[in-house]
């Protein structure tokens, strides 16, 4: 029997998904879970759920996917189905007892509620990301307040049928989501793209938005994107005026990316400047940062305003790409600085949908990405604005720094160290006369606590020199060439011991692979004693095991 959900759940309520497992695993004979503990957990999940966009919580299935049921009394499994209506405030409903396969689940859908819930006597869970935060009452209620008043995707349109979507594209949507086998109606129902009134489909405006065969259908003035190219690096008026529109594409979203995609894509140019740095042919934006910026502007825009619609200006030194809508309350934009991987979008139906097609990526993780892209490019970090009715994202071409040093540029490219920390290094040669935490976070756009972190991390590993003074007019000076490069195993440990743990994120970093390739490393360390694993998803960590001390030193001897 297949273990994919879509096939035993039914509609999904809202943007979530998550599987538990009832059976504690930690001892040679599994057993069922803590029933309290259990209890606790559906009344967090499912108030955190409904105080977000949705979800669907469903206990007795393995991380693989497998169905493993329960192992309790059916007292104590009547118990947990009540918890939404006995533990929450404002009671909703309760989860229900499936049998699929021989095994019994349990299952919760949870749709998103109007009003903020609280799980009595521990306040008002709501669900960020991977994460499950504690708000106040008057914060969810002004989230909640704001979405409903900007979101156009929900609003449903008379008039319209399936004939005016694009059939096309529709069959990949449902290919992506794993439902090529539904009909196109079940996929719009499922995905709350379509309701029935009156024994007839009424579509949405986000099924329009996505899947609606001409601009016509779609009807909306401005949902789709202009591109402007400024001959220099701003905009003149009258006689001087610089500004050529290049092009003016619509259509279904999907297809509007595409477009969007090859019209930008022949006209970014080769960077000489990059050239120097990265001694190959290389493009003046990163192709991911370019991307990710316009899908984000199509895919969280708000399309309830109609004056005006997604704007790519390309100046001779940047990039510009303005959307109508500024940020939701809940995603502050120092925390999008910061890197912090947030999860928000006044048109989740669209936005998954648009996953599925494969066109986003994973929730959350795009503007960290972006911003990592910029760095490994050794461009300036995007620049993020965020007004009343428009966010804008600023992509500079121009280096940090002219090439002072190709040997050292060199040298520096192939230490396995973070990508910030290549920065300065290569910003400020040996022969310069060194820099101050003060140019680290600037350059890196980071807090005092994290460049402090990352210079030490540089001088415990012999690529600065101990500064001579100490506190706020400390400077570093890097020791050249002469100084011996860090192994891979010696910044692994250095990490290690910083934090405590590492992440699958260190050590892609530090060994330079992919996610998958990093991904299968950790899991055989962790087979083979020498780590052991933490958390699950995002929220994952390695510590170190009984033969992490052997495997470091056995990593050395090969090296020598």
């Amino acid at each position: 029997m297949t273990t994919d959900p879509s096939d035993w759940l039914g509609q999904p309520e809202g943007q979530w998904f998550e599987r538990k497992s009832l059976w504690d695993r930690s001892t040679a004979t599994p057993k069922p879970r803590d029933r309290r503990a259990v209890r606790d957990e559906i009344a967090e999940t499912v108030a955190a759920f409904a105080n977000a966009d949705g979800g669907t919580l469903v206990l007795g299935v393995e991380d693989d996917g497998a169905l493993s049921g329960h192992g309790y009394p059916m007292s104590a499994v009547a118990k947990m189905v009540e918890v939404p209506r006995n533990r929450l405030d404002p009671p909703l409903t309760p989860g229900e007892l499936r049998t699929i396969g021989g095994r019994e689940i349990l299952v919760f859908d949870v749709p998103a509620s109007d009003a903020p819930v609280m799980v009595r006597g521990n306040g008002y869970p709501r669900r960020i990301d991977d994460n499950v935060v504690r708000e106040r009452f008057d914060v969810i209620e002004a989230i909640k307040a704001q979405a409903r008043a900007q979101s156009l995707e929900e609003q449903l349109v008379a008039g319209v049928g399936l004939d005016d979507l694009d059939s096309t594209l529709l069959g990949r949507a449902k290919a992506g989501a794993g439902l090529a086998e539904r009909r196109d109606a079940e996929y719009l129902r499922l995905r709350r793209l379509a309701s029935d009134r009156d024994r007839t489909l009424v579509l949405r405006q986000g099924a329009l938005l996505l899947f609606g065969r001409d601009a016509g259908v779609i009807d909306h003035p401005n949902a789709g994107i202009r591109i402007m190219r400024v001959d220099g690096t701003e905009r003149l008026s009258g006689a001087r005026y610089n500004v050529e529109e290049v092009s003016r594409l619509d259509g279904p979203l999907p297809r509007l990316l595409e477009a969007a995609y090859r019209t930008i894509g022949g006209l970014i140019r080769r960077s000489a400047r990059l050239h120097d740095l990265f001694f190959r042919e290389s493009p003046e934006y990163p192709t991911f940062a370019w991307q990710e910026a316009i899908v984000n502007a199509v895919a969280h825009r708000d399309y309830r305003i109609r004056g005006f619609g997604i704007e790519v200006w390309l100046y001779d030194d940047r990039m510009e790409v303005v959307s109508p809508g500024g940020l939701l309350p809940d995603v502050p934009m120092e925390r999008l600085k910061m890197r912090e991987r947030l999860h928000s979008s006044r048109n989740p139906r669209m936005t998954r949908v648009l996953a599925e097609l494969g066109v986003m990526r994973e929730q959350g993780e795009g503007v960290p990405r972006m911003f990592e892209e910029m760095e490994r490019s050794w461009l300036p970090v995007p620049k993020l604005t965020s007004g009343s009715d428009r966010f804008s994202v600023v992509l500079i071409n121009r280096p940090i720094f002219e090439t002072p040093d190709p040997d050292w540029v060199r040298h520096v490219r192939d230490l396995p160290i973070a990508e910030r920390q290549k920065r300065i290094l290569a910003a400020y040669p040996p022969t310069s006369t060194g820099f101050q935490s003060a140019d680290y976070q600037k350059l890196n756009g980071v807090d005092r606590d994290t460049a402090y972190r990352e210079l030490m991390e540089l001088v415990e590993l012999g690529l600065l020199a101990h500064p001579e003074k100490r506190g706020r007019g400390a400077r570093y000076e890097s020791v050249g060439l002469r100084g011996i490069a860090p192994s891979a195993s010696d910044v692994l440990a250095k990490r290690m011991g910083v934090k405590g743990f590492i992440r699958n994120a260190d050590y892609r970093e530090i060994f330079g692979v992919d996610r998958a390739k990093a991904t299968r490393a950790l899991a055989g360390l962790v087979a083979d004693g020498v780590l052991r694993q933490e958390g699950e998803r995002r929220g994952t960590r390695y510590r170190p095991a009984d033969h992490w001390v052997g495997w470091l030193q056995a990593g050395k001897n090969r090296q020598n």
